[in-house]
């Protein structure tokens, strides 16, 4: 059994459990989709973070434990990242805070488009009052909005646009942020 699966379900459990928690949209989310390529859209993300002063920690496979249990899957990833000195602090004053530390994106291929998925760090201002800690969801929520709109609307160079691509256009399967 490959052990590196479990943290991967535990992460989707905890989304699923959030979401579900909530109502019944997505507003717990944030998602976008991209018809880039997994890898290409994997270093447009990576890229995008560190502009936006974010380091990666880690990026975690799941796509082969969940083979394991019979998943039929395409590419599944964590990329966990944050600000260093920013996680140290917030970890040792609101310890409650660590199972949501680093903060995460799943991204997973669906046939010919990659995903991105994130918790809405606004759910997370729903459940902590402190001044401190609203100002930082606030700011990641800020952050993470630009960061996947940008990565959605990455074209490679002379690859244009066409009329009705783009954030919310019909058709286009794009979840609005």
């Amino acid at each position: 059994m490959n052990l590196s699966l479990f943290p991967c379900l535990r992460l989707i459990a905890v989304w699923l459990m959030l979401w579900l928690a909530g109502s019944a949209s997505a507003q717990n989310l944030l998602m976008v989709r991209t018809p880039q390529p997994f890898e290409a859209t994997m270093n447009v993300l990576q890229q995008t973070l560190a502009e936006y002063g974010y380091a990666v920690g880690h990026v975690q496979r799941c796509d082969g434990g969940m083979a394991d249990f019979g998943y039929k899957s395409d590419l599944y990833r964590v990329v966990f990242f944050g600000k260093l000195a920013e996680v140290r602090e917030l970890s040792a004053k609101y310890p409650e805070l660590i199972p949501y530390l680093p903060l995460k994106i799943l991204l997973f291929a669906e046939r010919d488009q990659t995903v991105l998925v994130a918790l809405n760090p606004l759910e997370l201002a729903r459940r902590y009052e402190a001044r401190q800690l609203q100002v930082q969801f606030l700011r990641w929520h800020s952050d993470l909005r630009a960061i996947l709109q940008e990565v959605q609307e990455f074209r490679p160079a002379g690859e244009q646009r066409t009329e009705g691509q783009g954030p919310g256009a019909k058709g286009s399967g794009a979840a609005a942020l």
